[in-house]
């Protein structure tokens, strides 16, 4: 009796050692985004997991500039980062083509125990959602209606539309431009296609930026004494459009295609801003800026980074997964509290595509617009 005694303390004392070294053990949460080129956001939001949990436990990395032409590099990081026994997680923003490759890669190799969670996608919601355990990003399709909105409060006359094929063909930015075209065609707004280069392309992204400095100009000459909206579906290309129309007096800016108070306004600016840090001391550093060019009222962003929030949200509910407070690989409860915590405001829906398919681990995440003028000391 003393022995069986002996025998199952022992094994009680075994049993907490190991989930004491699960809890403390070289756990890892690998976080894979752009170069602070394409994605200075992302890159910064991935440092400041690094500052927060360690680097023994957050492993970085980023996929190349030019993704496009570079897809297996990509694919071959995430396998790295898979070959690794102590990842128990991939978190990936912006998840560029080469993501469901390198996911799948990941589970033929037989790590069905990694958390796979993808933000900001760019390939098609049922491909996505397929091969990853979650995935979030921006409400691209609702934001039709509120850059609409906020282009109705201004009066706005012609709405630029800048993109190329290869955004073009994505589902969700799609279905953002068949919401802006409908809104315009309601509210008397006369929409403009302009296809700019691709910045993935061979010219690169100097080619797209100073494509836009010299369109807008010409835009805004061809549609004298009109009040003319300009948006760009690309990341890189946001510092030039912002600057181009800094100083046209009828120019108008609803919003970065990824909105955030630090999407590409510390540089047109020059501001020297924390990345993620006091969202609305930004907010009030970018009002004070604009007001000396006389552009407060002509400019919109959302009032918090969500790209950065998506990977710090990723991150902290893989450490929940791994910690085994999370039991789900997609609880949907607990993401959109963790979210609505983080972001006063949001709005969190599952995806639901043209045909009426629902995807229950695709998450879209929506804000207001912000009044610049709402943040004049």
């Amino acid at each position: 009796m003393k022995k069986l005694l002996c025998l199952a303390l022992a094994m009680l004392l075994c049993l907490a050692l190991a989930a004491g070294a699960a809890a403390e053990g070289n756990w890892k949460i690998a976080v894979l985004t752009g170069t602070v080129t394409q994605g200075e956001e992302e890159f910064r939001a991935a440092e400041r997991a690094v500052a927060t949990y360690g680097a023994e436990h957050i492993v970085t990395a980023t996929y190349p500039d030019n993704f496009m032409s570079e897809m297996e590099t990509t694919v071959s990081q995430i396998v790295s980062f898979a070959s690794d026994p102590d990842v128990k997680a991939i978190v990936m923003c912006q998840a560029v083509p080469g993501a469901k490759a390198g996911f799948d890669k990941v589970r033929e190799m037989g790590r069905d125990d990694i958390l796979l969670i993808a933000g900001t996608p760019q390939e098609d919601p049922a491909v996505i959602s397929a091969a990853a355990d979650i995935v979030m990003y921006a409400d691209e399709v609702a934001q039709g209606d509120t850059i609409m909105e906020k282009c109705a409060e201004w009066g706005i006359d012609v709405f630029i539309h800048y993109s190329f094929p290869r955004h073009m063909a994505m589902e969700l930015i799609v279905g953002r431009h068949e919401l802006l075209q409908a809104n315009a065609d309601a509210l008397g707004i006369e929409l403009v296609d302009v296809t700019a280069p691709d910045p993935t392309a061979e010219a690169g992204l100097s080619a797209s930026q100073q494509f836009i400095l010299e369109d807008v100009p010409q835009q805004m000459e061809k549609y004298a004494g009109k009040k003319v909206a300009f948006f760009t579906t690309n990341c890189g290309m946001q510092p030039s459009l912002q600057a181009a129309i800094l100083d046209q007096p009828n120019a108008y800016y609803p919003q970065p295609c990824c909105p955030s108070p630090y999407h590409a306004f510390p540089a047109t600016l020059g501001l020297e801003l924390e990345i993620g840090g006091d969202d609305e001391d930004a907010l009030r550093q970018i009002a004070a800026k604009l007001a000396e060019h006389d552009a407060v009222g002509r400019y919109s962003t959302w009032p918090s980074p969500v790209a950065m929030t998506i990977i710090e949200i990723g991150v902290e509910y893989a450490k929940g997964y791994i910690d085994g407070e999370i039991t789900e690989r997609n609880d949907g409860e607990k993401l959109a509290a963790m979210l609505n915590e983080k972001v006063d405001g949001a709005k969190v829906a599952n995806y639901t595509n043209a045909e009426g398919t629902t995807f229950d681990n695709y998450y879209t995440v929506l804000l207001a617009p912000v009044d610049f003028n709402d943040y004049l000391e």
